[in-house]
C-alpha cells in the first residue's frame, strides 16, 4: 500500500469512528530542513485546538506488518492522549505584551530552510539562521514552541530587531545553558565501560571534549549564542576551540591544538549527520572555530 492510499484509508476509518460531529483532515507539514510530514487533525464541534498526529510513523508500522485496524486504534489513542481537557483560549497570542517575555530563538540551517525563511523573521549567523519562537508552558497543552511567522510580526506591529532583543534576554533565562564534559553528558546513556574508554581516549589525546546545550536539551545548539558562554568554555578548555554542530539540540566543543584539519572535521560531521541523525535534527555539515583572542566565531575553511 502506498502512503497516499494509507492516508486515505485511515482518514475514512477515523472519520467513521469519530462520527459526523467531527472533522478529520490530513495536510502536509514542513518541518525543519524542509522535511515533509503528514499531519492528521480531528476537530470536534466546540473545539478550537486539536493535536496533530503525524501519520508517517504509523505508515512505517504498516510496512512492518501491523494490521490497519490496530494502527487506527493507535492513532485514536494518540489523539485522546494529546487532547486538551478543556477549551483553550488562544486569544492571548494576539496581544504582543502577553507573549514578549517568552519569545526565544533557535538555530536552523539556512540553505536547507530557504523556503521557510522566506516566511519567517530571521537573522543570518554563519551558514545558519536565527529564527524566533514563542515558548509556552500551558496547563492544557503542555510545553512547546510556536514558530513566529511574518504574519505574526505584522499582527504585533513589531520587527525582527525587537524580536532579537527579546530573544537575547529571554532564551538564556527560560532555557539556561548546560556546559559539561562529554563523559558527564553521556552518563546514563553509555555503559560505564564505554565511558571509561572515552575518558582514556581523551586523556591519551589530551583533548577533553565538552557539550554545550540547554537544560532541556531541546534546540540547545542555540546556547552558543548566549552572552559570555563561549568565553566561559574557552576558560574551561584553556584556549580556542572548534564548535562541532552535532545536532540542533547541542554542539560539541573540541580544543584547538593547532593540528586540526578543517576538511577532516567537516567530513566527520557530515558522516555523523547522514548515519546517526534524522534529517530534521541536522544543523550543519561544517565546523566553526571560537578564537579566544578575538572572542569571535568563524567558519572553518
Amino acid at each position: 500500500m502506498k502512503l497516499e492510499t494509507f492516508m486515505d484509508t485511515v482518514t475514512i476509518k477515523v472519520q467513521e469512528i469519530a462520527g459526523a460531529d467531527a472533522s478529520v483532515h490530513v495536510q502536509e507539514v514542513r518541518k525543519n530542513n524542509n522535511v515533509l510530514l503528514h499531519g492528521m487533525t480531528i476537530l470536534r464541534k466546540g473545539q478550537n485546538v486539536s493535536p496533530t498526529i503525524y501519520l508517517d510513523g504509523f505508515f512505517d508500522m504498516l510496512e512492518d506488518g501491523m494490521d490497519i485496524e490496530y494502527i487506527v486504534r493507535k492513532i485514536l489513542e494518540a489523539y485522546v492522549r494529546g487532547l486538551p481537557r478543556n477549551k483553550v483560549n488562544m486569544d492571548f497570542f494576539r496581544d504582543f505584551e502577553k507573549v514578549r517575555d517568552r519569545i526565544v530563538y533557535r538555530l536552523v540551517n539556512r540553505e536547507k530552510n530557504a523556503d521557510l525563511l522566506a516566511d519567517i523573521p530571521h537573522v543570518d549567523f554563519l551558514d545558519l539562521s536565527i529564527c524566533f519562537c514563542y515558548s509556552y508552558e500551558h496547563p492544557e497543552l503542555g510545553a512547546g514552541m510556536i514558530l513566529i511567522h511574518n504574519n505574526h510580526v505584522a499582527m504585533w506591529k513589531t520587527c525582527h530587531s525587537e524580536l532579537m532583543q527579546l530573544a537575547e534576554r529571554n532564551t538564556p533565562w527560560l532555557m539556561p545553558a548546560r556546559l559539561c564534559s562529554m563523559d558527564h553528558a553521556l552518563k546514563g546513556i553509555l555503559e560505564e565501560e564505554a565511558l571509561e574508554e572515552l575518558r582514556q581516549l581523551q586523556q591519551e589525546s589530551g583533548k577533553y571534549l565538552h557539550v554545550l546545550s540547554n537544560e532541556k536539551r531541546c534546540q540547545g545548539a542555540a546556547a552558543m549564542l548566549y552572552p559570555g558562554i563561549l568565553a566561559e568554555a574557552a576558560r574551561r578548555l584553556r584556549g580556542s576551540f572548534y564548535i562541532l554542530p552535532s545536532s540542533i539540540h547541542e554542539v560539541i566543543l573540541l580544543p584547538d591544538d593547532g593540528r586540526g584539519s578543517g576538511e577532516g572535521l567537516h567530513d566527520m560531521i557530515a558522516d555523523i549527520n547522514r548515519s546517526q541523525l534524522r534529517e530534521e535534527e541536522v544543523l550543519s555539515d561544517y565546523a566553526y572555530r571560537y578564537d579566544n583572542a578575538t572572542g569571535k566565531v568563524l567558519e572553518v575553511l
